[in-house]
């Protein structure tokens, strides 16, 4: 069904927030199997220091069938199993956090918003990246530590956070430049095949970069 034909067959649009409650957590069931997603060590590391960090701050999203008493989560598995490894490791956890219930027909619709909630349908690019942690005064390392951002190589970025150079330490004009790189092909093929693949990058990453193509040159 395409986008177009999705909306016209909504005439009203209502919510499907039933309500937020305290829940015990860690009866809660999945929908999901074991194998449903995997992360990494480092991934894992960094939702720990996070939840250390921040506390509990997200409320898991549930579902109960009104025929059952078992409360199914939608969101919140690794942040379940972080907080049982907590527990183990003598953390004092609430017995009861908060929950937001969500309205579903049957488990079949329960399972597409576990798809829902796991989708990320807009990605941050470097330079916004950059922008909010540079507005907001965000200390980079810490961030590295506590946030997976999994389309933004952070270690990469790295030189983006080094402080200014002295303007003493400049040489001439070159202060009052843009930043520039500059490629020398060899031959006309070589440019022809690598010139959409930076194109791409510059979209991707980029965005308010541009380049110019002169004498063989990119």
């Amino acid at each position: 069904m395409s986008e177009l034909m999705a909306i016209e067959k909504i005439k009203i649009l209502k919510s499907n927030v039933l309500k937020m409650d305290s829940i015990n957590w860690q009866e809660l069931q999945f929908i999901q199997q074991d194998d449903f997603k995997y992360w990494t060590d480092e991934a894992k590391s960094h939702l720990k220091n996070s939840v250390v960090k921040n506390q509990f701050t997200q409320p898991f999203y549930v579902w109960q069938n009104p025929n059952e008493a078992v409360i199914y989560c939608l969101d919140g598995r690794h942040r379940i199993l972080i907080l049982k490894e907590l527990i183990y490791e003598g953390v004092t956890v609430p017995d009861e956090l908060p929950a937001i219930f969500i309205n579903c027909r049957d488990k079949k619709e329960a399972a597409e918003l576990v798809l829902q909630y796991s989708s990320a349908y807009a990605k941050i690019s470097q330079q916004g990246f950059f922008d909010f942690a540079t507005m907001y005064g965000l200390d980079f390392e810490d961030i590295k530590e506590r946030v997976d951002l999994p389309n933004l190589e952070l270690d990469q970025m790295q030189d983006w956070f080094l402080p200014p150079v002295p303007e003493t330490e400049l040489i001439g004009l070159a202060k009052h430049n843009p930043l520039t790189m500059k490629i020398t092909f060899k031959t006309k093929a070589e440019y022809e095949t690598a010139e959409p693949k930076i194109k791409a990058l510059l979209q991707e990453y980029c965005p308010e970069a541009f380049y110019s193509v002169g004498g063989g040159e990119l």
